[in-house]
């Protein structure tokens, strides 16, 4: 068996691996020798311990934001905090049944906002101004009397880029509403004082901060929580707002991560800003390639590149380097990104966009890895304009849309015919190519007979087809042997 490729991963923001710390804390709460029991059992030991867990972890939370511990409640994630504070106050809204938005904002905002939009509340969706910013006098300009709620994210999670929340929440309350916050890409990367910021709700998830899938936090005001219906009901958990058995393992494993985010904060910002110039520096001397909302302000961790070298796409920079095109939550639609075209981008330049995300365990040598796949890959463009097309590994239906997005008018399949689930027979492939109105042809060249005979036949099919054209096998070998020899052929 052939031994992994070894990851470069530059994909933070989708999600973190666990801090070590965090993962011997949780083991801790798992056996029978550890603190395993039920927290809402305070008749014995055993429960009264996994209490104490719970609530030292919720205090942790709490004091990485600025807020007091029973103004934490446990939920499974960011995606349930954001629909316990808009779905919440939805419910026991009175008078007030105007919400505002951005277009920016996560799924998990955008889908719950439409969804209550069905059920009688008005939503209004700020547009970013020319630096991609939602800025304080798009909120002032769209709030009113009827506005009862603003949910916008601090800081992006496809462009990186940092909202007023501080200035916006004076407009907010100003208008007798509510401010929450998404903070999931957030917590961990920049301070936050929710006091100090004017923030009534915030979302947090703890796998974006090096801690466990499965949990996260709603930071609600003491003050409004009588405002929020529970959306989960069961035993009146967590001030009554949502119900369930507790976590314990999961719970302490956020506490820890928390704990461990604000005591690297600082230095570990500056450390991730210096990683992204080396990065950017190296990448635009290249060519070919901006950033995307450069001007605006943002944290250093997450950078959107758009190369513009022609046939560009992302998964031409290879498997061994772990970028996005997108949000982890949009990736499989094979739609352009939202953010990206609500900030100006057109279908095929957001076909060509990549996300890039650095973390705690990003290092010089992974940036160096990225820089050479980008030079390759925008070397390959480059050529492909003498040779009419670019080599790809195996590709699926469902890869299409964004391939035609990235300016791609038809593909060639260079190998055997399905040779597993994961790589779909070429009629599948076609069928689906067609529909998207691209051209779809099949030439079976082997891995061990790339001869002027074959090369030939490759060339004569490039030029019957409309540029540019994406080649495509098993692993991407055969077609960059190909890709090869027909460039050398072609620029000599």
């Amino acid at each position: 068996m052939s031994e992994p490729t070894p990851l470069h991963y530059l994909d933070y923001a989708a999600t973190t691996p666990a801090d070590p710390r965090v993962i011997e804390a949780m083991t801790a709460c798992l056996g029978f020798d550890g603190i395993f029991g039920n927290p809402a059992s305070s008749s014995h030991a055993a429960g009264r311990l996994a209490k104490d867990k719970v609530e030292h972890a919720r205090a942790q939370v709490a004091a990485l934001i600025g807020a007091d511990a029973d103004e934490i409640v446990w939920t499974s994630g960011a995606t349930e905090s954001n629909n316990l504070a808009l779905k919440g106050y939805a419910e026991n809204a009175t008078g007030k049944r105007h919400l505002i938005t951005s277009r920016l904002e996560h799924k998990a905002i955008l889908d719950t906002m439409a969804n209550l939009s069905k059920h009688g509340m008005q939503v209004t969706f700020l547009t970013p101004d020319a630096r991609g910013e939602i800025t304080a006098d798009a909120v002032a300009a769209a709030i009113g009397p009827d506005t009862g709620l603003v949910s916008l994210m601090l800081v992006n999670n496809e462009i990186g880029t940092l909202t007023d929340i501080g200035t916006i929440a004076r407009i907010v309350h100003a208008a007798g509403a509510l401010l929450h916050v998404d903070a999931a890409q957030a917590l961990g990367k920049t301070p936050i004082d929710v006091r100090a910021l004017g923030i009534d709700m915030m979302s947090m998830s703890a796998h974006k901060v090096y801690g466990p899938k499965g949990i996260g936090a709603l930071f609600v005001r003491r003050e409004i929580a009588s405002r929020i219906a529970p959306q989960i009901h069961g035993g009146g958990h967590e001030r009554g707002l949502r119900s369930g058995t507790l976590a314990t393992h999961q719970i302490v494993g956020m506490g820890v991560a928390c704990e461990l985010a604000a005591e690297k904060l600082d230095g570990e910002a500056e450390r991730i800003a210096a990683l992204g110039a080396r990065l950017t520096d190296a990448l635009f001397a290249l060519g070919d390639v901006t950033q995307n909302a450069a001007a605006a302000r943002r944290i250093p961790h997450t950078l959107s590149l758009t190369v513009h070298a022609p046939g560009f796409f992302p998964f031409m920079l290879g498997e061994a380097l772990a970028v996005s095109s997108t949000s982890a939550c949009n990736s499989t639609s094979g739609a352009p990104s939202h953010v990206l075209t609500a900030i100006g981008l057109d279908a095929e330049a957001a076909g060509r966009t990549v996300r890039i995300s650095f973390g705690r365990f990003t290092t010089e040598q992974d940036v160096d890895f990225a820089i050479a796949c980008f030079a390759r890959a925008i070397e390959q463009c480059r050529a492909a304009a003498a040779t009419g097309f670019a080599a790809s590994r195996q590709i699926t239906p469902a890869d299409l849309k964004a391939i035609r997005n990235a300016g791609f008018r038809a593909v060639i399949c260079n190998r055997p015919d399905g040779e597993g689930a994961d790589q779909p027979a070429f009629e599948e492939i076609a069928a689906a190519a067609r529909e998207l109105g691209m051209d779809a042809r099949y030439l079976p060249v082997e891995r061990d007979r790339i001869g002027d005979a074959e090369v030939d036949a490759f060339g004569a099919l490039v030029d019957t087809l409309p540029k540019p054209v994406l080649a495509y096998c098993r692993s991407g070998s055969r077609s960059g042997m190909l890709w090869n020899r027909l460039s050398e052929r072609r620029t000599a």
